[in-house]
């Protein structure tokens, strides 16, 4: 535990109060010289105990504000929420599950957050994942390692596969870039696309959690055939006819 001198102990006492400190009123309210106030916060400062500014000081925040890119997140934001209010419901306590990099995993780990009620191993390469889930005690995150581009704050590349060929898990939750009723799973990239065949060989279930909009759209790599998916969780603007095809390869269901 810190050890602070008095006159230490008063100005954070004010500062707890107040929220801001000014270097000339705290003069005043302890009858010292500003320059001794000019030290004592300084003395502070080192200390972690405040934040110095021009002519004063601020308290210390609770948390750290880590500023991601936020890509294609809200898009579609209310249909991503209810498909990963349907997918927790798959979760079950001491599972250890996979969450990739998609804006549908970001929302399944604000659900897993919200409720907080399961103990859960999380595998993920998604920095959006890791920050959204760092400070539940009950989670255990296994971070990913690899290249990250600046593009997406995801982990990607050789390393971080072959980290990922060390684990197992009961369940992964994937979003994606097109389902296609004949050629299956697709990505935009191959670095993505890599990630994603990977968690189809060492997840014993995968889940596709995906808008809509996604079906019948075909992009040039191919993570995995419709029927190594698990289950499919859609919103319910899919199509009767797509329904349909996709009920003879895996099992779908459509949030309302």
């Amino acid at each position: 535990m810190a050890q602070y001198t008095e006159r230490e102990q008063q100005i954070l006492t004010i500062l707890e109060q107040q929220q801001y400190v000014d270097n000339i009123e705290l003069s005043q309210l302890l009858n010292c010289s500003v320059v001794t106030i000019r030290t004592a916060i300084r003395s502070l400062e080192k200390q972690g105990a405040l934040i110095r500014t021009h002519g004063g000081a601020l308290p210390t925040p609770p948390m750290i504000s880590v500023s991601l890119p936020a890509g294609n997140i809200f898009k579609d934001r209310e249909n991503k929420l209810k498909i990963a209010e349907k997918a927790y419901q798959y979760i079950n306590d001491r599972d250890t599950i996979i969450l990739d990099d998609s804006s549908n995993s970001f929302y399944l780990a604000q659900v897993i957050k919200q409720y907080a009620d399961k103990y859960l191993v999380v595998i993920t390469n998604s920095l959006y994942v890791a920050c959204e889930l760092a400070n539940i005690d009950n989670i255990e995150i296994m971070l990913i390692g690899g290249l990250i581009s600046g593009k997406i704050p995801a982990s990607m590349g050789e390393s971080a596969i072959d980290m990922m060929k060390n684990f197992r898990a009961s369940k992964a939750f994937i979003g994606v870039h097109g389902v296609h009723p004949e050629i299956g799973i697709t990505s935009i990239g191959n670095d993505q696309m890599q990630i994603k065949k990977l968690i189809f060989e060492i997840a014993k279930e995968v889940y596709v959690l995906t808008c809509s909009n996604k079906f019948v759209t075909e992009h040039l790599f191919v993570s995995a055939p419709l029927n190594k998916v698990h289950k499919i969780i859609t919103d319910k603007g899919i199509s009767l006819k797509f329904y349909n095809q996709l009920k003879n390869v895996t099992s779908v269901d459509v949030v309302k």
